[in-house]
């Protein structure tokens, strides 16, 4: 069942409550002026991630922006040749960090080892808080049981996609008995945590909304230079007009949509070229589909970039086609970035307010998608517009400095368990 009540929302309050936002049942601890100051709190930050992706960057900012006169910072992230840049960036942000991989990538035995040296781990660290961070709505079962073994006291998790169906009944009670056992449920909008109390236990009392943010000061112009040496590494006319999109090439964003929408704005706008950020499985199916459409001699394909805010400094339009996304690290980026952009899911607390700060097209619609980017391209001051609305709705909302504040106050809590 859909939650009867709304948890608070960094996105929806003032910038006054923004610092400390959070359910009544999360009202952070305030010490009277006469008591001591505590010891600061051991935070840990878990990941089980298997690609690099937002949710990473999201990790990434929350260890580096945590306050160090309130929090001893510590990070676990699996051992996996795929988010070697996790672990780098990781070990930068971070007081202490290791490497631990307690599922099973590397089959039952390694699992069962990984597991006890997370255990092992925690307990020689002495953490207090433990906040797991999941792509989806499964695993972390074993690191959950370890924390608990190891004598971690307060324990949340967020869940950076929801499911948008019902799962089946075995799954379902599952994850909801995992769900039983954190303190706390962490949804990054106010569309997570809708679609996530729909199919899954979501006790409004222990679940609040933080949306999530970026660092609005690292997103600044590309010098000019930098944009003329892309143009010529990929192939791009000065007087090319750039959509793009950075997103991990899976089935569940939605990139089908946009080759296929890419295809209308050509015939439209016959200067537009695609340029594609990123990498996944799905590579080889959509340069085919490029070819199949016609238009491969216009769609640059520029692998996975670690650092994405040069190309995206290229684009004109930014397209997040992702049906059931919400609230995208790339999408705040390319907002930061002063992008004008188009995404396919929208409703209230979001980023994009639909022919505010970006357009809204529906899911699952090539033809939608196509007609707001062609909007866009033929209207310089309406691109203009909607690029300045786009950072204004970032700096005001969804800064990662104040995504920082508000869980630094959740973890700051006592918990009674």
């Amino acid at each position: 069942m859909q939650p009867k009540d709304k948890p608070s929302t960094v996105a929806e309050t003032s910038d006054e409550d923004q610092a400390t936002s959070a359910s009544p049942e999360h009202t952070p601890y305030t010490k009277h002026p006469e008591e001591q100051p505590s010891p600061r709190k051991r935070v840990l930050l878990f990941t089980n991630s298997v690609a690099m992706g937002g949710m990473e960057e999201h990790v990434v900012l929350l260890a580096h922006q945590l306050d160090r006169t309130r929090f001893e910072v510590f990070a676990i992230c699996p051992d996996w040749s795929k988010t070697k840049d996790l672990t780098t960036r990781l070990h930068l942000a971070a007081d202490h960090a290791s490497e631990i991989s307690p599922d099973r990538r590397y089959g039952c035995w390694t699992q069962a080892y990984e597991g006890w040296r997370m255990f092992k781990q925690l307990r020689t660290w002495s953490i207090d808080v433990m906040h797991m961070h999941s792509t989806g709505y499964k695993g972390q079962l074993l690191a959950l049981i370890m924390a608990r073994l190891a004598g971690v006291q307060q324990i949340y998790i967020t869940e950076h996609l929801a499911p948008d169906e019902p799962l089946p009944l075995p799954m379902r009670l599952l994850r909801d008995l995992f769900s039983l056992q954190v303190d706390g449920i962490v949804c990054v909008s106010e569309k997570n945590y809708r679609a996530r109390g729909m199919h899954l236990y979501t006790p409004h009392e222990r679940t609040i909304v933080v949306v999530n943010g970026v660092d609005v000061d690292k997103f600044t112009p590309v010098p000019e230079d930098v944009l003329e040496d892309l143009r010529r590494q990929y192939d791009l006319p000065a007087q090319a007009q750039i959509i793009g999109t950075v997103v991990r090439f899976e089935p569940e964003k939605g990139l089908q949509d946009l080759l296929a929408a890419f295809s209308t704005i050509r015939e439209a706008c016959p200067d537009a070229y695609l340029l594609m950020v990123g990498d996944g499985s799905l590579r080889e199916a959509l340069e085919q589909q490029a070819r199949e459409l016609g238009v491969a001699d216009y769609v640059r394909f520029t692998g996975f970039q670690p650092n994405p805010r040069p190309f995206l400094g290229l684009m004109d339009v930014f397209v997040l086609p992702v049906p059931v996304g919400s609230m995208s690290i790339g999408l705040l980026e390319a907002m930061a970035m002063r992008r004008a952009v188009v995404i396919t899911f929208g409703g209230k607390g979001e980023a994009v307010v639909h022919g505010e700060s970006g357009f809204c097209a529906e899911p699952h619609n090539p033809a939608s998608i196509a007609h707001f980017v062609i909007q866009i391209l033929q209207n310089p001051a309406l691109q203009q517009q909607l690029s300045d609305a786009a950072r204004q709705r970032v700096e005001t909302s969804f800064s990662s400095q104040r995504v920082a504040e508000v869980l630094g106050a959740l973890y700051e809590q006592t918990m009674v368990r």
